[in-house]
């Protein structure tokens, strides 16, 4: 068979490639079509709001469409959650959010108005390892004195947290009981670090984007790292893993989609999101918040989530901690 006439060919070519972008968007490749709304569930200048901001314009430039940050505050992450479990699942509404969401909330809550599974793993953007900090003029010069003088003395010494079921209640309750010590919580609407300062609390576990100042200004002694690799901001502060072997407490920050957004949406987002966190001036700007690059695929992260819950389950169930 001869082949066809070159005006042919030229014909065949032109449909191929006008059908093509029909076939792309119903393939979710029509997507973005509007700006993309990412809810964060803290107020400005918490350390989810700063990175997803950063994230902001290289995201917007890779897909395409302006990014606008919702900010939604309160209630350990479950206002703006709720509102994300409750969007269309067309990949325009993503939820930036942290390990309370769906790790902790779902077993410190007796009744949430969303469930884990009603959102659509998307990207797990980094780690964020927790500063166990002391007043700068506190006789417990490491986390083993600390340790020792809470069993010395048990239920004398007190911790704070964020409150209630929030990371670093879990965290620490967590580390208390891999030690076998016992430490009064004291739960906070908002940082600790005050009291801490003035030595009304023994200490509390920060996350590293705000415990690092207070650390190289002196205000504060840095006794440990919750993750399982020591920091680059703060070197010579060791893992409480080097204490306890197998201590891991650190939290995380990821996109999540409302259910029933297409896979091929949830790729796409994904891939603008790895290129952002795999970028120098990205990993760069993380490392001098004390915060860890992640990265992977959609089902790495899922696979993440899973086991994340299940060791955060544990804990909550083992110190019965509950909140209303």
């Amino acid at each position: 068979m001869r082949n066809p006439p070159l005006i042919a060919r030229r014909q065949v070519l032109a449909l191929a490639a006008a059908a093509l972008p029909l076939a792309t968007w119903a393939q979710g490749g029509g997507f973005p079509s509007k700006p993309i709304r990412i809810v964060v569930p803290f107020g400005a200048g918490s350390s989810p709001d700063v990175i997803v901001r950063l994230m902001g314009e290289p995201l917007s430039k890779a897909l395409g469409q302006p990014v606008v940050i919702d900010n939604r505050a309160g209630a350990s992450t479950i206002i703006g959650a709720q509102n994300v479990a409750t969007s269309p699942g067309d990949g325009h509404t993503l939820l930036y959010t942290v390990n309370n969401t769906t790790s902790i909330n779902p077993y410190v809550y007796k009744s949430l108005p969303y469930k884990s599974d009603d959102f659509v793993p998307v990207a797990r953007v980094l780690s964020v390892p927790y500063v166990l900090l002391t007043a700068s003029q506190s006789p417990h010069k490491t986390l083993a004195d600390l340790i020792a003088a809470a069993k010395n003395s048990p239920g004398a010494l007190s911790y704070g947290s964020y409150g209630i079921g929030q990371g670093t209640h879990v965290a620490m309750a967590r580390l208390l009981n891999m030690a076998g010590a016992n430490m009064l919580h004291v739960p906070y609407k908002d940082s600790a670090i005050p009291d801490l300062m003035a030595e009304r609390i023994a200490t509390t576990f920060e996350p590293s984007t705000t415990a690092i100042g207070q650390v190289k200004s002196g205000k504060l002694r840095a006794l440990a790292i919750s993750g399982p690799k020591r920091i680059e901001a703060l070197p010579d502060v060791p893992t409480v893993g080097e204490t306890f072997a197998g201590f891991v407490g650190d939290s995380w920050h990821g996109l999540l989609a409302p259910k029933g957004t297409p896979a091929d949406v949830v790729g796409k987002i994904n891939a603008a999101v790895q290129s952002i966190v795999a970028s120098a001036a990205f990993q760069a700007r993380l490392r001098e918040l004390g915060l860890v690059p992640a990265g992977g695929s959609p089902e790495e992260f899922r696979r993440f989530l899973k086991e994340d819950a299940q060791g955060w389950a544990k804990v909550v169930r083992d110190n019965d901690i509950r909140a209303e």
